[in-house]
This record gives structure tokens, C-alpha cells and sequence, in this order.
């Protein structure tokens, strides 16, 4: 897409502009086709841009409410369900060692768990796409203290229909998934859509 973005502009600036004499109608203080279509394009690319860093929020209406249900074994080979914590706030993290947001987010993520554990918050941080050996190393970097999860071929990736790494879902007390995010979260956003699930 980069590429031929700019292959249109080069296009673009190549293109001679018209004599007046042919081109009768035009404004003197008209700007150049050229140019306007060159604004467009920018202003484009930052706004796709800006998407992508500052990540997408929200609940898709097809996933609004609804119940999800998954079970992944941890490194030592247990199982786990996520319908286990039913009662519980849940936060599911999908992440992978190769991913530099998921990198950068993860010391938020484990200072908002030791901070709200008490209230029945949980939070399962699946592992996805990745290595074994890269994941357990950084889950041991980091000192992860909540149940970290092996999910290699991307099955809840693709059930929570995940648009990439990393991505977050906040799920109540009753299973429904009531907020999703894609790209790294932050302390504000998490306490905007947590805490008031929490137990008081």
C-alpha cells in the first residue's frame, strides 16, 4: 500500500500542469490538481496512522454481550477454562514475545493485576502464535504473576476474532464480553473499563 501511495504521488508530481490558454476556466489562484490530490493522500495515511498507534477500542456489535468460552493449557500443562472464573472480572491478553506493544504493555498489565487481584479481577494473559521457548522466557523476565497460557495455532485469536497483537478483552462477572481492544493499552484506558466491574 506504501508503495503505490507513493508511486501516485510521484505520478502525481510528474504530471505538467496545463497552459492557461488551455485552460480557460481555471482560477488563477486555483491550486494545481495535483497538489490537492497530494493533500488527500497525506492526510490519509495520517489518519490510518494514527489509528494504528493509538489502537482501536469498543465492543463489535456481533460480540456485544456475548459469552465466549475457551480452554488452554499452561506451560506445565494445565488446563484451564476461562468459564472457570465465571463470578470474576476476567481481562484476556493475547500477546506474543515477537511483539514489541505487547513487549511495552505487559509491566501495566501485571501492576494493574497486583493492584486489583483482591477485588476479583483475573487476568489470563495468552500466549499466541509463538514459540515456546520465547514465551516461557519473557514470561519468566517479567515475572508474570497470573496464569500464563500456550495457545500456538491462534484458536482464541480467531475465536475472539482478534484483528492482531496485542489485543485485550475485559469480560464481567457473567461471562459477557463487555469491551475489547486492539494495540497496547494503557492504565487509563484499563482503569476507565475495569474498575467499575470490580467487586466494590
Amino acid at each position: 500500500m506504501a508503495l503505490n501511495l507513493r508511486q501516485e504521488i510521484g505520478r502525481l508530481l510528474e504530471r505538467k500542469p496545463m497552459s492557461r490558454r488551455h485552460s480557460p476556466g481555471a482560477s488563477r489562484k486555483g491550486l494545481p490538481s495535483s497538489i490537492i490530490w497530494i493533500v488527500v493522500i497525506v492526510v490519509a495515511i495520517v489518519v490510518v496512522g494514527g489509528f494504528a498507534l493509538s489502537g482501536l477500542g469498543g465492543v463489535s456489535a456481533a460480540r456485544n454481550g456475548s459469552q465466549v468460552d475457551f480452554t488452554l493449557n499452561d506451560f506445565s500443562g494445565k488446563a484451564v477454562h476461562l468459564s472457570d472464573y465465571r463470578g470474576k472480572t476476567v481481562l484476556v491478553n493475547l500477546w506474543a514475545s515477537w511483539c514489541p506493544p505487547c513487549r511495552a504493555e505487559m509491566p501495566d498489565l501485571i501492576s494493574f493485576y497486583q493492584a486489583h487481584q483482591s477485588q476479583g479481577f483475573v487476568l489470563l494473559a495468552v500466549n499466541s502464535e509463538d514459540t515456546a521457548n520465547s514465551a516461557q522466557q519473557f514470561a519468566q523476565q517479567e515475572q508474570m504473576p497470573f496464569p500464563v497460557l500456550y495457545d500456538p495455532s491462534g484458536t482464541v485469536s480467531r475465536l475472539m476474532g482478534s484483528n492482531g497483537l496485542p489485543s485485550t478483552y475485559v469480560i464481567d462477572r457473567n461471562g459477557n464480553v463487555r469491551f475489547e481492544w486492539t494495540g497496547q493499552i494503557s492504565p487509563a484506558i484499563l482503569a476507565q473499563q475495569v474498575v467499575p466491574l470490580l467487586t466494590p
